[in-house]
């Protein structure tokens, strides 16, 4: 697989932490995918997908950019429901209006056209269909930075809060509920942006990072489940939206 891009499977070491954050969102979404027809967008090493076949998914679509990724689900493929194929996430070999569910997680970020994957999104989906998405808050993982800067993660074209993320989904959906993971109190938000505005670079992102470290002791799966976050301040914004604008 490719170690160019940023990813999280069993071939290549990440913290702990990080694992027990992308497993926490595939069960979350696996929550809704009962009975449905889904799309498994930027599917990775396939664990996600697998994850939902097995939680009575109907048929489950998965995508990826990357000829590795893809040729590794192939061959792992545990479920006649699952079909894997390489494709870009603004234009999906699939018919209009096929999915009851659309899940992308932790990708949108990585898109240089954030509209246009939107647009497919909505274009896939079923009227009463259902998409969940993923990404990281940039107030905790940028902190003090502004959208136009270019995040501390090489791999991220952009990083948004709450605030700009919430209008951009409001374009393509009538309805959307704010979930989150990993909760920041605020006044620690408050100190790290105060930081990310003062310090040099990302000097602050770094900061957040060491406050971390203990996590390689401790960390646990349910230290990141998916709650309603309303108005909590959290690392990683997860929105279930319903009701897609049909353009």
């Amino acid at each position: 697989m490719n170690f160019s891009v940023e990813r999280c499977n069993q071939e290549q070491f990440v913290p702990i932490w990080v694992r027990h954050e992308h497993l926490a969102r595939y069960r979350f979404a696996a929550g809704y995918v009962a009975r449905k027809i889904v799309v498994d967008c930027a599917c990775g090493d396939g664990a996600s997908s697998e994850l939902f076949a097995k939680a009575q998914a109907s048929h489950v679509y998965a995508f990826d950019a990357d000829d590795g990724a893809i040729e590794h689900c192939k061959r792992n493929r545990v479920d006649d429901r699952l079909s894997f194929s390489k494709a870009d996430a603004s234009t999906l070999p699939l018919d209009d209006a096929v999915a009851d569910l659309y899940v992308c997680l932790e990708t949108i970020e990585h898109l240089q056209n954030d509209r246009a994957f939107l647009q497919e999104v909505v274009r896939v989906l079923k009227r009463d269909g259902l998409f969940i998405c993923s990404t990281p808050n940039r107030l905790v993982t940028n902190p003090g930075k502004t959208i136009a800067k270019k995040p501390f993660n090489p791999f991220h074209i952009r990083e948004y809060s709450q605030e700009e993320f919430a209008p951009l989904l409001d374009q393509f959906f009538k309805q959307i509920e704010w979930f989150g993971q990993n909760k920041k109190s605020r006044w620690v938000a408050r100190m790290i942006g105060v930081l990310g505005k003062v310090l040099p670079g990302h000097s602050a992102v770094r900061i957040n990072q060491m406050m971390k470290l203990p996590r390689f002791l401790f960390d646990r799966l349910e230290d990141h489940r998916v709650f309603r976050a309303r108005d909590a301040i959290v690392e990683h914004m997860v929105a279930v939206c319903r009701e897609p604008r049909k353009i």
